[in-house]
């Protein structure tokens, strides 16, 4: 049975902004290169949701590389993925 996929704010909001900050700074093709694997990513977590690797310091809370610089920090609860936020590296977006 697939997990139904649950966006909170803050991750819909740093969604929009890392999406706008790769069209200003480099263009397009990488925007929509972003974009591409976010949705293939969170295809993944709708069949396995467990594959990202829990945070120590919130176990409840686990994360999944998207490419190098992405990282989507999520929660499961019943039957649903909760994107808490999505971080980019290169913008000094952190979490720990």
């Amino acid at each position: 049975m697939d997990y139904a996929i649950v966006w909170g704010d803050d991750a819909k909001e740093n969604y929009r902004s890392i999406t706008i900050y790769l069209l200003d700074e480099f263009g397009f093709a990488v925007a929509d290169r972003f974009t591409d694997i976010i949705s293939n990513k969170l295809r993944i977590l709708e069949h396995s949701p467990f594959i990202g690797r829990r945070l120590t310091a919130l176990p409840s809370v686990r994360k999944l590389p998207v490419e190098s610089y992405n990282m989507i920090y999520y929660a499961v609860i019943g039957q649903q993925v909760c994107i808490l936020n999505i971080l980019d590296s290169r913008r000094g977006d952190q979490l720990n």
